[in-house]
This record gives structure tokens, sequence and C-alpha cells, in this order.
């Protein structure tokens, strides 16, 4: 880079993000057309003006433009904030066949965000804890669930005083239409992505994700980033290496950045 281009670059406070590669996994492609209006708007999402810390990095030698992955994540989620009409959830890790989250950050084996069938999640909870193989401690882990999430109370309620203790009730898929999906914003290095497929399979034993919509860099984007990181063509292969492995469908979406 000549001192000019880095004067400039260095002023440089916002860039346009915009999706520019989609691959689908196993059938995601028909599982989330099925939801057209929430795929309009997870696109229309992450095709916007965005906040960036420009810095110059060195490659073997060479100087070149750079961003900040973390405060990319960072804006990244308050896009996904702002989509309306669609409640999702962030920081949210699943634990023997239930997803929690709140306000506050999760555990790092958690997902980045996930859109949740609340009545069968708290059906799940509601199994764990006054089931046929109940928590000891279950009313404590029951009220503090709802402590942090107050807007399920009515739920919840519901659930508890329809079957007594000791008996489980079956899960069902019929009380809404809400699909299971969660997701990933991975700039991080390249072997992170088999530890996210791993985390999502687990996941699916005893939920039946639906999706897992992975979101990653290609282009102008992965190169302004550190080296050795997931990348949109690096995540590809490796479901398309592992294809029978890899149950859980998957939309694999490739951002980039001008």
């Amino acid at each position: 880079m000549t001192q000019q281009e880095k004067e400039n670059w260095s002023n440089t406070t916002s860039v346009n993000l915009f999706v520019t590669k989609e691959y689908f996994h196993h059938h995601a492609f028909e599982i989330i057309n099925a939801y057209t209006e929430l795929k309009n708007k997870f696109l229309s999402s992450l095709s916007n003006k965005i906040r960036i810390s420009p810095r110059v990095k060195m490659t073997r030698g060479y100087e070149s433009r750079a961003i900040e992955a973390g405060e990319l994540n960072i804006v990244i989620r308050e896009l996904l904030q702002r989509i309306k009409d669609i409640e999702i959830k962030f920081e949210v890790y699943e634990e023997n066949g239930v997803f929690y989250f709140s306000s506050e950050k999760s555990s790092i084996g958690g997902f980045d965000f996930a859109i949740l069938n609340h009545y069968n999640n708290i059906l799940a909870l509601r199994n764990l804890c006054f089931g046929n193989l109940q928590y000891s401690d279950g009313e404590i882990r029951w009220e503090n669930f709802l402590k942090k999430n107050p807007d399920l109370i009515e739920i919840a309620n519901h659930l508890k005083n329809s079957e007594g203790r000791g008996k489980n009730i079956s899960v069902t898929h019929e009380e809404n239409s809400t699909p299971l999906i969660v997701g990933e914003i991975q700039f991080g290095n390249w072997a992170l992505a088999y530890r996210d497929f791993f985390k999502v399979l687990k996941a699916d034993v005893q939920n039946s994700v639906d999706c897992l919509i992975y979101i990653v860099p290609t282009g102008n984007l992965e190169k302004m980033l550190s080296d050795g990181i997931v990348t949109f063509d690096k995540t590809k292969r490796i479901m398309e290496e592992f294809s029978k492995v890899i149950s859980v469908p998957v939309w694999l979406i490739g951002i980039d950045v001008e």
C-alpha cells in the first residue's frame, strides 16, 4: 500500500456489507424457502452499510487493508437484532435437549443465535424438571429459567399444570410452525468449523434441528481478516467431504464488503 492508500483507508469509517455466495446442504434449500419471509429478512439484514475500525496488516512482507473480526461480529449481531417480526435469541446453548438463553453471555460452547419453538423447548425443560426422570433440583432450574425469560411464563405455567409430576408429556411440532434454527457467525480459525458442525450434530440428536445458518467471509472480506480463518470455500469443501456425516441441513452464507 502507498502512503496515500493507507491514509485513505485509515479515514474510512464504513463499508457496504452484502451477501455474495450461498450454498445449501442436505435439503436446506427446501427448508429455508419454506420460510420465505425469514430468508428474505435475513438476506436483507446482511446487505447494509456498516461501521468499521480500519487497520493495516502485514502479510508476507506486504501491507494490506484489514478489518477487526471482533467488531465485525458485533455489527452483524446488531443487524440481526433489528430484524422485525422474527424473534432471534442470542448466546444460546443446548443441554440435554433444552436450549437456554438470556441477555447474559453464555458459555463458549453455545450458538451465536437461534430461532426457537418456545413451546417445544419449554416442554423439554418441563419433562426434565418434573417428568419421568426429573432433576432433583428441578423446581430451582425451572424458576431460574423463567426469571431470565419472564415473557415465557404463560406457556410455562400451562405446561407445568397440564400433567402431574413423574410423567413426561410428548413433544409435538403442531403447536406452531416455528422452525428450530441455530446459527453461527464464524471468522475464527478454520478448525473451528469442525467444532461448529460437531456442536450442531450433538444438538440435533435430541432436538431435530431444522437448519444451521452459517455466516462466513468470502472475497475481499476474507482477505481483510486474519489468515487461516473459516471461509466460504473451506466450509463448503468440509460439507462436501463429510456430506454423509453432516446430516443437519446447512444454509451457508458468504458475506463480503466493498
